[in-house]
């Protein structure tokens, strides 16, 4: 073999041991191949900042607003820190999450079976407050003749208790140091409670506010607009604060009959903090595992179909030339396979299309190749010579055909979201291993093997 064909070969079996070791052990195809939600399952959520409009007094779109695009930037860029933090905090694994246009953020969380669970993860703002309680009834119009301005009414989680509350609050929660969910040994109250820790700075001002209550005073521990307990001031914590600030630091809880779900959650939103602005649901996509396991069974059968279609009809119709066309589309869908392993990208139902795509498109670079192979043959040249001037005379228009579709795929990917941006990863990669297998690959195999000297033409008659 010449110096070029030792150089492809030596490609060739790099890229295929590559592609073998990437996807080696081949089985089950779900941990070989990233799945996305339309194949595993899960949730997809489009969230929109939202903010409030001083002069209709309505919450409007955050690039509807009058804040500058520098600070647009930064407050979707915080809520997808905030996010990413809570989803990681609480277990959800593998979740994507990438801002969207000026104002928008999705969240993609495989293998959840609750959607409302997820967005209430995300949605929430859990304002934690700490403010004076004045009076308690168990009805609000006991409180409402007695409330003043500067004095509010707050119900607990179930409405069987208000309380008449100051409106300016004593602590709010973006002084805690942290927030564990702990099992409650009291046998009055059995459950779960969150166990808080206070930065430095926060347990200070813990401090001073408890020494603006007297003994037996009542201290509420607000979330959200909702009191959660309200225990009474006793004389130890007093003494406590008079000792200093770490006597308090981690000395208050919430408690509020929590299952153990909504206690982690809550602790999770407390620690990552509240969100920069408000934020509003707008698309929601939700898949089952049962129907994304039918997703995948039907996709990889279309795409098994496809495939042996198209090796069977190469066959018939280039005969011996089929095998090098064969080969090439086998090599093009190991590089496929293996790149989306490497790059970690996301195979969805759409990916599996634009692979199906890729299949037809694979042999397409070969029929051109081929068919000008053919017209050299033709005018009665030998048949290396043939193969030769067929590659170097339908490069152009190999390379013109699949970098504009490439372009095309390019695009998809970077405009696109969710299925479109799964059809253009899968499709642009498809393309390039296609250009490849086709170039190198099967030039490699009709240079060096007798294959090219089975060129499915007659010869034109020689004239004298």
């Amino acid at each position: 073999m010449r110096r070029s064909d030792w150089i492809r070969f030596g490609v060739v079996v790099a890229a295929l041991l590559a592609s073998i070791g990437l996807l080696y052990p081949f089985l089950p195809f779900q941990e070989v191949i990233k799945l996305g939600l339309d194949l595993q399952g899960g949730v997809r959520l489009v969230l929109e900042a939202q903010v409030l409009d001083p002069e209709t007094g309505e919450m409007i779109p955050l690039r509807d607003s009058q804040m500058d695009a520098a600070k647009q930037q930064d407050a979707v860029n915080q809520l997808v820190t905030i996010f990413s933090e809570r989803v990681d905090q609480y277990g959800m694994v593998n979740a994507e999450i990438r801002p969207i246009g000026r104002d928008r953020v999705e969240v993609k969380i495989p293998k959840v079976q609750n959607p409302e669970e997820a967005q209430k993860l995300l949605g929430s703002t859990a304002l934690l407050e700490f403010r004076k309680v004045i009076d308690a009834a168990p009805s609000w119009f006991d409180l409402e003749a007695r409330r003043t301005l500067i004095q509010e009414i707050l119900p607990n989680p179930d409405k069987t208790e208000w309380y008449l509350v100051e409106a300016e609050p004593l602590l709010t929660g973006d002084v805690l140091d942290n927030a564990a969910v702990r099992t409650s040994t009291d046998p009055r109250s059995p459950g779960f409670f969150i166990a808080l820790t206070f930065n430095r700075g926060g347990a200070e001002l813990f401090v001073s506010a408890l020494a603006r209550l007297q003994v037996n005073d009542r201290l509420a521990v607000i979330l959200d607009s909702t009191v959660y307990s309200a225990p009474q001031v006793s004389a130890s914590i007093k003494q406590a604060a008079q000792q200093g600030w770490r006597a308090v630091q981690d000395s208050t809880t919430i408690t509020g009959r929590f299952s153990l779900d909504e206690a982690r959650l809550l602790a999770v939103v407390l620690r990552s903090g509240a969100l920069p602005t408000q934020v509003d649901v707008i698309e929601q996509q939700t898949v089952g595992p049962t129907l994304g396991a039918e997703y995948v069974r039907r996709g990889m059968t279309a795409l098994v179909v496809s495939f042996v279609l198209v090796l069977i009809y190469m066959l018939i119709y280039y005969r011996w030339m089929g095998l090098v066309a064969d080969a090439a589309l086998v090599m093009t869908m190991l590089l496929v396979f293996a790149a989306l392993r490497a790059f970690g990208a996301t195979l969805t139902l759409p990916g599996i299309a634009g692979i199906v795509l890729t299949i037809g498109m694979a042999v397409d670079a070969n029929v051109v190749i081929f068919e000008r192979i053919k017209e050299e043959r033709r005018t009665g040249k030998a048949p290396t010579a043939c193969v030769t001037a067929g590659f170097s005379k339908s490069l152009s228009a190999v390379l013109d055909a699949n970098i504009t579709t490439l372009i095309v795929a390019f695009i998809l990917f970077l405009l696109g979201s969710g299925p479109v941006e799964g059809f253009g990863i899968t499709l642009g990669l498809g393309i390039v291993a296609s250009v490849f297998s086709a170039l190198i690959l099967s030039r490699l195999l009709l240079e060096t093997t007798r294959l090219g000297a089975f060129i499915p033409v007659r010869t034109a008659p020689n004239r004298t």
